[in-house]
């Protein structure tokens, strides 16, 4: 380690050895209170590594930039590196001020994506260091991108030195945990190492006595040690029974030692406190060379490369808190004469200046915007506050800067603090453009608990846009899509509103076209349209990157999934995911990682749908709590689980209908009622799930969106009501005709065979068509379909007496359902099995159907994956069959099955 010696820190310091030392290093944090000594064993990491170093030294200033650590990272890094793709670099370079905004802010996400593509073009050239102290005061845009960049280059020879104070875990501290994360927790130095510390470091010559009273109080803490020490300076020795200032009295003493200093020092100090740091030409405007000199001798402040800095954060605080209130203005006005950043420059005036100013509004207002668009909410919250503060009460503008306010805060995502701000000023709001703009910020506001909230404001938006069409343009583009995607309800109106919306496109703007476009998919796909042409002119409307959540395509990928398509729908949900994830947008993750779990729950693909649940759980999903519980109740629903799935069902119907969101309560109905059904609750069951079909029937919504109509049938015959079971699947057979549609198709025909085998004699053609849709399931890739029908068809050919086709059908659904992990519904199944009558095998080498075909296929020569493919089950499945075969027929191996059956051991088919 190189620079000052440091005292008392050889474990630590052979720590900090090791871990740069590593071949594979991923982070290292230090961790420890104000003064413990974190910076100093961070800075003397950094100076003895062989590694590239990126760093950062964030501060609590009064004013500072959003993105301010991004930006001294990247200090002196040219990002116009290959690799780096160019609406990525775009959006980076906008973020770090090297570029104007060009179009909407570039998302946090694209901010990421262009610094990891940064790092890891540098990372080509060797190994990096990203080293950044006191993380406790990151500023959160930075905080994002810099973790949204640490999850992603584990393998990629960038390791992450940071330090901090105790308390909340900064983001990039989160995202490193996920890897190899050591920590290590700077404590007190040894009374020794305090003493040398004292005596070297101040150069003080005390005697034993008057330096123990200067180590006790200090309590290992360098920083207090050390100031103590430059108190006796100050002061002389003590007196024999004086007092030494006792550390919990820390900050007085500080701001005591500010108060002595030198006014042009005091300048300087407080200077560097309210900016956090400044260039050697910034200082100069606000302070002479002298003052510098004097304060780096008492050890004030530090330069670091080329810039200034206060020594430690509690020295910027107490120089701060030490100060007048005309003191700080008068400096931040010479601040802002002397920064360089326009956005910096309007905030200094801002805080120089008490009253309301018309000129400086202006310029604040247009720091605001500037700021937004580059993505820095906080910064552009910060600076619009300012501006209204600014704007004089009667002034033309002062609307305008109110509504900028509330724009910023939603950008910000402090929807209460919207409401807070428009809710008293709205009666006084000009009728027109102004109405519009905040009715719909309202709408989404912190004073919505409902949907009919919600609805209400779009509502009153609408009545202010009055015959303007581009205002109406606005509200309708965002009355369809909640009308459509959330409400499930009029889609002839939302489809209308859209295409109203989109016929004003070209003055309205790209912004209302994309989210009318998004609507206007899902009114058509929820009616069983296609959407190709929608992605195809949603894509058109500009080069800009559209969050995925908002996407056509997203739409156009449930579209798939209801219809049936599963591995095609699970290949473009994923691929979204996917992407969603690589571009940081965490509102777009929840939604689609919602999709997948929803397709894994329709697919039986339990374990699946369980693990993004508990990833979901652990999560801050900004998804309403209820549909965690809807998807919960589903799962356990299709485990077979009535309890528990009712545990979960129940409060997401009641929260669902208390805020009005049609879609999860009519999911977790459904779930409810494949319980009920389970439960042997027909009448209940019959009432959930008539419910989701009656609502799906009456609002036009394709049959696929809400699967219910099987459960539906079973349900009604077992409830005594065949002729609504007919009607049902009448009505399920002429959409699946009409729409094409493949899941409709073969649902209708196992739907019309539950009717037909429960009526009259036993109908050898309707049992042929159940068996037959049980196969068209297993080709769509819906593996719970599979063994209900099963059991569907084994209950009727028990109540019919057909003994062995019955056993083979339970058999075959006892299996299945084990093999999906659906215990519940597997004791279904074995009880069914217990009541069916006849003589059950007499060989006790009887080989099922099942089995019989896998062995046949065996014997050909075909391996399991294809035996799989041809029979429609998993590898897993043909594994379980072939084993049982080889147990009932006393044989080990494909070669000894196949000289068994040649040699006329081939056992007799269970029957």
């Amino acid at each position: 380690m190189q620079g000052q010696q440091i005292v008392g820190r050889d474990p630590e310091l052979a720590a900090l050895a090791d871990f740069l030392a590593g071949t594979e290093p991923r982070a290292l944090v230090l961790t420890g209170g104000p003064g413990i000594g974190k910076t100093t064993l961070w800075a003397a990491a950094i100076a003895s590594t062989h590694r590239r170093v990126l760093s950062a030294r964030p501060s609590g200033a009064e004013a500072r930039l959003a993105f301010a650590a991004l930006i001294d990272l990247c200090d002196g890094v040219d990002t116009t590196l290959a690799g780096i793709p160019p609406p990525q670099r775009a959006a980076l370079e906008v973020a770090l001020l090297r570029a104007e905004p060009a179009g909407p802010p570039p998302e946090a996400g694209a901010i990421g994506l262009g610094f990891l593509g940064l790092l890891r073009s540098l990372a080509a050239s060797g190994p990096l260091l990203i080293a950044i102290d006191d993380t406790q005061w990151l500023d959160p845009p930075s905080d994002e991108a810099i973790a949204f960049v640490a999850r992603r280059v584990a393998g990629d020879s960038v390791a992450f030195l940071l330090a901090r104070r105790p308390g909340r875990l900064s983001a990039v501290e989160r995202a490193v945990e996920r890897g190899a994360l050591e920590r290590l927790e700077v404590g007190p130095l040894s009374p020794d190492a305090t003493r040398r510390l004292v005596t070297d470091r101040l150069d003080l010559a005390l005697s034993r006595d008057v330096l123990q009273r200067v180590v006790e109080p200090a309590l290992g803490n360098p920083l207090f040690a050390l100031e103590l020490g430059r108190a006796l300076i100050a002061r002389g020795p003590p007196e024999p029974a004086g007092d030494i200032p006792l550390s919990d009295a820390l900050e007085k003493l500080l701001g005591t030692r500010v108060e002595r200093l030198s006014g042009h020092v005091r300048t300087l100090l407080l200077a560097v406190a309210l900016s956090g740091d400044l260039s050697m030409a910034e200082l100069t405007a606000v302070a002479t060379p002298a003052a510098l000199e004097d304060a780096l001798d008492a050890g004030l402040v530090v330069v670091d490369s080329g810039r200034v800095r206060a020594a430690h954060p509690l020295l910027a605080a107490a120089a701060r808190k030490r100060s007048r209130r005309g003191e700080r203005r008068e400096l931040h006005r010479a601040l802002a004469a002397a920064v360089d950043d326009r956005e910096l420059r309007a905030l200094h005036l801002a805080l120089a200046t008490p009253r309301p100013d018309d000129q400086l509004a202006a310029a604040v207002a247009a720091a605001a915007a500037s700021a937004l668009a580059r993505g820095a909410r906080a910064d552009a919250v910060r600076l619009a506050e300012h501006a209204l503060r600014l704007t004089p009460d009667r002034a033309p503008e002062r609307t305008d800067r109110v509504l900028a306010l509330a724009e910023c805060l939603d950008a910000a995502g402090e929807p209460q603090r919207v409401t807070d701000l428009l809710a008293p000023a709205l009666d006084a709001l000009p009728a027109g453009a102004a109405r519009v703009r905040a009715q719909l910020l309202l709408s989404e506001g912190g004073g919505v608990r409902c949907m009919a909230d919600h609805v209400r404001h779009l509502d009153l938006a609408l009545a202010a846009a009055g015959d303007d069409r581009v205002l109406r343009a606005h509200v309708l583009a965002k009355q369809a899509a909640n009308t459509a995607a959330t409400c499930v309800e009029r889609l002839a109106d939302a489809e209308a509103w859209a295409l109203e919306a989109l016929a004003e496109a070209e003055r309205a703007g790209p912004d209302v076209e994309r989210l009318a476009l998004f609507a206007l998919s899902w009114a058509r796909s929820l009616g069983g349209r296609p959407v190709g042409d929608i992605c195809d002119r949603f894509d058109a409307v500009s080069d800009e990157v559209a969050q995925i959540a908002y996407s056509p395509h997203s739409v156009a990928a449930q579209r798939v999934k209801w219809r049936g398509e599963t591995e095609l729908a699970r290949a473009r949900t994923t691929a979204l995911l996917q992407l969603a994830d690589e571009r940081g947008e965490a509102v777009s993750y929840a939604i689609e990682r919602l999709f997948v779990c929803e397709l894994e729950l329709r697919a039986g693909a339990w374990d699946a749908a369980e693990r993004l649940l508990d990833e979901w759980s652990r999560s801050s999903d900004p998804l309403v709590p209820f549909t965690y519980m809807r998807c919960r109740a589903q799962l356990a629903a299709g485990r077979g689980l009535p309890a528990e799935a009712e545990r979960w069902a129940a409060p997401a119907i009641a929260g669902a209908e208390e805020i009005g969101t049609p879609w999860q309560r009519l999911e977790a109905l459904h779930a409810r009622g494949m319980a009920a059904l389970l439960g042997h609750e027909p009448g209940r069951a019959t009432e959930a799930l008539r419910t989701v079909w009656e609502h799906a029937e009456r609002e036009g919504v394709e049959p696929g969106a809400f699967p219910v109509a099987p459960d539906l049938v079973e349900a009604l015959m077992q409830h005594g009501e065949p002729d609504a079971a007919r009607a049902v699947t009448s009505r399920l057979a002429d959409v699946a005709e009409a729409q094409d549609h493949p899941w409709g198709r073969v649902t209708a025909k196992r739907c019309a065979a539950i009717v037909d085998l429960a009526s009259g004699s036993y109908d050898e053609e309707a049992a042929a068509a159940l068996g037959q849709a049980a196969v068209e399931y297993a080709r769509l890739g819906l593996r719970f379909d599979v063994p209900r029908s099963l059991l569907c068809l084994g209950r009727a050919q028990r109540r019919h007496r057909k003994w062995r086709a019955a056993r083979r059908s339970l058999e075959e659904a006892v299996d299945a359902f084990a093999e999906l992990g659906s215990p519940g519904w597997a004791d279904e199944a074995r009880a069914e099995l217990a009541r069916v009558g006849g003589r059950p095998p007499a060989v006790s080498g009887a080989l099922t159907p099942t089995e019989q075909r896998v062995v046949d296929l065996a014997v050909e020569g075909r391996p399991n994956k294809e035996i799989a493919g041809v029979l429609f089950v998993t590898v897993h499945t043909v594994e379980v069959h072939l084993s049982r075969a080889y147990a009932k027929l006393g044989v080990r191996s494909r070669s000894q099955l196949a000289a068994a059956l040649s040699r006329g051991r081939k056992g007799p088919v269970a029957s």
